[in-house]
């Protein structure tokens, strides 16, 4: 017959067993709520969903994008540009060397809405607009998948919160937004705004 465990014994199980209940609820919570990603304005995206179709545009989905001005260090943003896409449990889809269109903004296109590219800010994306910000007027070209070329110039730069998703719901005459991560720590999100100059084949 075993004897009955002692006080002391009894207490070590039941806190090692709440222990463990205690770090399983810890991470499952972290799963469902990642400390590193901000939150998402839900509205302001599900608007950004419901983009308008464009009628009698010229436009395209960007493939590459070339800003000539950009040269810091002997390298000039000549980017390739893949589909991006924002998931709700990942965010937003990126690569360490190439750039982003968001498939929710507008195409490139001589008519309306703003044509949204993003990236990382290292040497292999944006890294060069982290120390050289374009000249107002500088020029930005963007190559579409159907053979277009749409030429931009610069107006301005500004930073948000990373929870700021509000250039997705502009409505307006055709811009493009180039936006990359900026702070010590990474934590502000810079834009980059250009308007739209003219469309080349």
């Amino acid at each position: 017959m075993q004897n009955e465990p002692s006080l002391v014994e009894k207490v070590r199980y039941y806190s090692s067993v709440g222990t463990i209940y205690c770090l399983t609820l810890l991470f499952a919570w972290a799963a469902v709520h990642p400390v590193s990603r901000p939150p998402i304005n839900r509205v302001l995206l599900a608007n950004a969903l419901e983009k308008p179709v464009l009628f009698n545009a010229t436009s395209g989905r960007p493939v590459r994008i070339v800003i000539p001005g950009s040269s810091y260090n002997g390298q000039v943003v000549d980017l390739p540009v893949d589909p991006g896409y924002y998931d709700p449990s990942n965010g937003w889809t990126l690569t360490g060397y190439h750039a982003q269109f968001a498939m929710i903004s507008q195409p490139a296109n001589n008519k309306a809405g703003d044509t949204f590219i993003y990236g990382h800010n290292n040497d292999y994306v944006f890294g060069a607009l982290r120390h050289v910000t374009p000249a107002v007027g500088a020029q930005a070209l963007v190559y579409t998948d159907n053979g277009h070329i749409f030429e931009y110039a610069f107006q301005k730069s500004y930073s948000v919160a990373p929870d700021d998703v509000s250039i997705l719901n502009y409505q307006g005459p055709p811009i493009m937004t180039i936006q990359t991560c900026t702070g010590s720590l990474n934590e502000l999100r810079t834009m980059y705004e250009f308007n739209f100059v003219k469309v080349m084949q």
